[in-house]
C-alpha cells in the first residue's frame, strides 16, 4: 500500500507488522533526477582514457616518421665555399666533387676537373696552350696532377687524408684541410696563376660543409711576388637522419632484454604460468641481436663505444632472462612423471543403520 502526501512518498514494505509500516520517503524531485541521469558506466572512462593515448602514441610514430625522412632529404648535399666557379682571368676553376667519406681509412674520395680560362686555351678554345699543374693536399699517393699542352682538360680521382674516428660512431668527424694550388711554366721557372676552387657533390647519409681559412703559412709565388695562399677546411659528419637511424635501432635492441626480463620475472615469481616455448623466443632475440648490430649504416666496426655503452648489455640482459626463465621452468613446470596419488578411501555411508531388536 502507498500513499502520496505533498511531496513525499510513503512506502510500506512487505515485511512490515500490522501497526509498524515501513516508510521510505522521496522527495519528487530526487525521484526525477534519479531517473534523468545516468552515471557513465565504469569502463567507459578507462576506454576513453586508452583512445586518447592510442592516438597520441601514433602522432608520435607519425612525426618521428616525417622528421627522419625530412633529415635524410636534406643531408648529402656539399654546403658551398662561395667561390665563383668561372675561371679567373689568367687563371683555372678547380672542380671538387664529393664521391665517399671511407671513415675506417679516414679518407674522402674526390674527383678533380679542371676549368682553363680563355688565356691559358689554345686558338681552338678546347685545347691547353700549356701545360698546367696542379697540387692537392694532402692526399694518398701523387700530389701534383699534370694536364698536358695540347690535351683537352679531363678529371682525376683524389683521395684525401683526413683524420676522425669511427669508433665514435655516429658523432664521429672527418676533418681534411685542403689546399689546391695550380701553377705553369716549366720547372725552375714555376708560376703560380689564379686558382677558385668549387667543391660540390651530394652523399646520402653524410653532412659536408667546407669554410676558407687564410692561415699566412702557406705562400707562392705570383706574377706580382709571394701570396698567401687559403686553405679549405672540409668537414664530414654523419647527417641527422642517419643518427635518427641509429638511435631507433639502439632502442629496438634495448627493448629485447627489457621485454625478455619482464616475461622471465613475471614467470618465476607465478603469476603467468611457464610455457616452454618461450625459451625458444629468447634465445631467437639472443641471435637477433648482432644482425641488428651490423644493420646499423656506416658499418662501425667491432669495439666501438655503443658496443661496450648497449651492445654488451643487451646480450647480458637477454642471457640473464633467459637463466631465470629456465629457473622458473624447473620451478613452476610440469613433471614428466605425476607424483603418485594415494587411493581414495570411500566416504562412510551416512545412513544410519538401524539395530535389530534380539
Amino acid at each position: 500500500m502507498s500513499a502520496s502526501e505533498g511531496d513525499e512518498q510513503v512506502v510500506v514494505g512487505e515485511d512490515a507488522s500490522p501497526g509498524h509500516p515501513v516508510r521510505q520517503s522521496q522527495s519528487r524531485g530526487q525521484t526525477q533526477s534519479q531517473s534523468h541521469s545516468q552515471s557513465p558506466s565504469p569502463t567507459q572512462k578507462p576506454k576513453r582514457r586508452w583512445h586518447w593515448r592510442l592516438i597520441a602514441f601514433l602522432t608520435l610514430i607519425a612525426l618521428v616518421y616525417v622528421a627522419v625522412i625530412s633529415l635524410y632529404a636534406w643531408s648529402g648535399r656539399v654546403e658551398s665555399t662561395g667561390e665563383n666557379p668561372a675561371p679567373p682571368p689568367g687563371g683555372v676553376t678547380v672542380l671538387l666533387t664529393q664521391q665517399a667519406v671511407n671513415a675506417s681509412a679516414e679518407t674522402m674520395s674526390m674527383m678533380a676537373t679542371l676549368q682553363a680560362s680563355p688565356e691559358l686555351q689554345a686558338g681552338d678554345a678546347t685545347t691547353l696552350a700549356q701545360d698546367v699543374h696542379i697540387i692537392i693536399s694532402p692526399v694518398s699517393g701523387e700530389q701534383a696532377i699534370t694536364f698536358a699542352k695540347g690535351t683537352i682538360p679531363g678529371t682525376q680521382n683524389v683521395n684525401l687524408l683526413s683524420t676522425g674516428a669511427i669508433e665514435n660512431w655516429p658523432f664521429d668527424t672527418y676533418t681534411s684541410p685542403l689546399v689546391v694550388i695550380a701553377y705553369i711554366g716549366a720547372e725552375g721557372n714555376e708560376q703560380a696563376v689564379p686558382t677558385n676552387v668549387d667543391i660540390s657533390g651530394y652523399l646520402p647519409g653524410w653532412r659536408l660543409s667546407n669554410t676558407t681559412v687564410v692561415t699566412h703559412e702557406i705562400t707562392v709565388v705570383g706574377p706580382d711576388g709571394d701570396i698567401d695562399w687559403p686553405t679549405f677546411m672540409l668537414t664530414a659528419n654523419r647527417s641527422g637522419s642517419t643518427v635518427a637511424f641509429g638511435i631507433v635501432l639502439l632502442s629496438l635492441l634495448v627493448a629485447m632484454p627489457v621485454l625478455v626480463l619482464f616475461v622471465a620475472i613475471t614467470a618465476y615469481l607465478g603469476r603467468r604460468k611457464v610455457e616452454a616455448s618461450f625459451m625458444s623466443w629468447m634465445g631467437a632475440m639472443l641471435f637477433a641481436t648482432i644482425p641488428l648490430r651490423t644493420f646499423l649504416p656506416g658499418s662501425p666496426p667491432i669495439g666501438s663505444w655503443i658496443d661496450f655503452l648497449i651492445v654488451l648489455w643487451v646480450i647480458a640482459g637477454l642471457v640473464a632472462g633467459l637463466i631465470i626463465y629456465v629457473r622458473a621452468w624447473v620451478r613452476w613446470g610440469t613433471p614428466s612423471i605425476p607424483p603418485p596419488v594415494p587411493p581414495s578411501i570411500p566416504p562412510p555411508d551416512p545412513t544410519p543403520t538401524s539395530s535389530k531388536p534380539n
